[in-house]
């Protein structure tokens, strides 16, 4: 119960921060403190601290453009500019775009920087995905551009490619298909959506149901650190 008073801190002192960055005007400074505020909270959840940084992904001839907050490997040769920081894709763990009010115009932007960052060379690449405070959109929207069903009788949601039998030509179609994971932290709208291999080559969002919300986050974010960290320095 005390992990899960800890998780729910977090998760409500994050809510509160932002609430309280409401009355900055400044949109840029605005969104750096949201960043920063988001990056601290992410260095909490282990020990060492993951490695975050602002910046962009290159390949050495092509960038991703700028990135709110980039996971690193441990070693990585990162080049410091200022606050912002160069990171080579194959150094990249995971890459999050962090939106106050994320529009449906914020997921087509965010799909199309997923594309460029794969398109960079490097034999791996990170995962990408959104981390919203609010989100102008509704669940029942959401939901759908993530490929699910809504059961009006059960009032919950489904995934057709769930369903044995079903043709796959009755699967839902998925709007945002090269994100890894979207992430609403907004109360009423609370979700957290993760790719998952369904199939060979066929990949599904899962809906993570863990409460607070926040747990799925510090999770994902472990489960790419803590092995990157244990492995041997290259």
């Amino acid at each position: 119960m005390k992990f899960v008073e800890f998780d729910q801190y977090s998760e409500d002192l994050l809510m509160a921060q932002y609430d309280v960055s409401e009355i900055i005007t400044h949109q840029l400074m605005k969104g750096e403190v949201r960043e920063d505020f988001l990056i601290s909270t992410l260095e909490s959840c282990s020990d060492p601290k993951p490695k975050l940084v602002k910046g962009t992904i290159s390949d050495g001839h092509h960038d991703a453009g700028q990135l709110d907050i980039i996971l690193c490997r441990p070693f990585a040769h990162l080049r410091h500019i200022g606050t912002q920081c160069f990171v080579e894709k194959n150094d990249a763990l995971c890459v999050i775009e962090v939106k106050g009010n994320c529009t449906g115009r914020d997921l087509k932007k965010a799909e199309d920087k997923a594309v460029k960052i794969q398109n960079l060379q490097g034999q791996r690449g990170p995962q990408y995905g959104v981390v919203c405070y609010k989100v102008d959109l509704e669940l029942k929207t959401i939901m759908g551009r993530f490929g699910y069903s809504y059961d009006v009788a059960t009032r919950t949601y489904f995934d057709n490619a769930t369903i044995p039998n079903e043709a796959e030509a009755d699967w839902r179609k998925i709007d945002y298909p090269n994100l890894d994971f979207f992430v609403s932290l907004e109360s009423g709208r609370k979700v957290f959506l993760r790719k998952y291999e369904i199939s060979p080559g066929k990949f599904r969002f899962i809906r993570a149901v863990q409460s607070p919300l926040i747990k799925e986050l510090f999770s994902m974010m472990r489960s790419l650190w803590i092995p990157a960290n244990q492995a041997p320095a290259p």
